[in-house]
């Protein structure tokens, strides 16, 4: 049996007040106006004028403040001291250290012939630019004593265990690539220290078994040392090494967040929520375990067994039976 659809009736009487007792209560919808209003509002909120400040404007786009809460207002274990600062520390030694070196390449000319001069002349004759070149000299040894004194916190502190192994492994290989780093940025300069120095290094690293021949020969861009050879390492130093490492970066503080902090070996871990309190129990004393309700949780207090109990109740225990097992007064 088919129901009837509804369909709208026609005005009917109404009563004095205005209302029609016989008509159904309909819900009205928003009227023409209130859309309009409705229309700006959302028009206005997804806008420049809505937004009242470019942040704003970002933040909807790009959820910029759930990346800045999830990076910067995460829980630290208890016990964290400026060991902790060390890997943040060298990050910001890396960014300074990009930043100073894009200015240098500014005036750098990686040529056999003006390479040297054109260090003197960003020396010497450009405004700042001894400083520049100072900060990216000094910042290079210090991000190595910075990145082998975090990696040792982390070592000391077990920071290395699980389920951090991967970021363990990520971390060694970030030592690897800073140590390039230096290798390669030594030679720029292509004077006669700088030269030597890269031989030796180069002779070094074809000492190695299997690949070090293979390795020296690609650092050196052919059997012996030439133009080609300081073009290759400025490309390994300008763009190759700090691409990789910015990218390890970045993989090495996803792990940092997702996996949080870990505490320092001398501070002792809380309790779990729900654990039950440690007791002392009697050695020796049969303890009942049961996952009942009414389950006792441990020896009574005085440390007795049923024994104790028979001594409350003031009943003697059997210690005080006689030879034919009646208990003596």
């Amino acid at each position: 049996m088919k129901l009837p659809l509804p369909t709208r009736k026609k005005a009917s009487p109404v009563d004095g007040n205005g209302d029609d007792p016989a008509a159904p209560v309909e819900q009205a919808g928003p009227s023409k106006a209130e859309k309009r209003a409705a229309m700006k509002t959302a028009a206005i909120h997804h806008s420049a004028e809505g937004g009242a400040t470019a942040a704003g404007w970002v933040d909807q786009r790009v959820n910029a403040s759930g990346i800045y809460t999830a990076l910067l207002t995460r829980k630290v274990p208890k016990g964290t001291n400026w060991f902790y600062t060390l890997g943040s520390a060298t990050m910001f030694i890396f960014a300074m250290q990009a930043i100073t070196g894009v200015f240098l390449s500014m005036y750098y000319t990686p040529s056999a012939t003006q390479a040297y001069a054109s260090i003197a002349h960003l020396t010497n004759d450009v405004f700042m630019g001894e400083f520049v070149r100072g900060l990216h000299k000094w910042g290079a040894s210090l991000m190595i004593i910075l990145i082998f004194l975090h990696m040792a916190r982390t070592f000391f502190f077990g920071a290395y265990k699980y389920p951090r192994e991967l970021n363990w492994v990520i971390g060694v290989v970030l030592i690897i690539l800073t140590m390039v780093m230096g290798l390669t940025g030594y030679l720029l300069p292509f004077d006669q220290r700088s030269f030597w120095a890269t031989i030796v290094a180069n002779n070094i690293t074809a000492s190695g078994p299997v690949v070090g021949p293979y390795l020296a020969d690609f650092l050196r861009a052919g059997p012996d040392f030439s133009a080609t050879t300081l073009s290759r390492f400025y490309a390994l130093h300008m763009l190759a090494v700090p691409g990789l490492i910015g990218a390890l970066i970045g993989a090495h503080l996803f792990l940092v967040v997702k996996l949080g902090t870990t505490a320092p070996p001398w501070v002792r871990a809380a309790r779990p929520k729900g654990a039950r309190p440690t007791e002392m129990v009697a050695a020796g004393v049969p303890v009942a375990v049961s996952d009942g309700p009414d389950a006792p949780d441990a020896a009574p207090a005085n440390g007795a067994g049923p024994e104790g109990a028979a001594e409350e109740a003031g009943e003697s225990t059997p210690d005080d039976a006689g030879p034919d097992g009646e208990v003596s007064a």
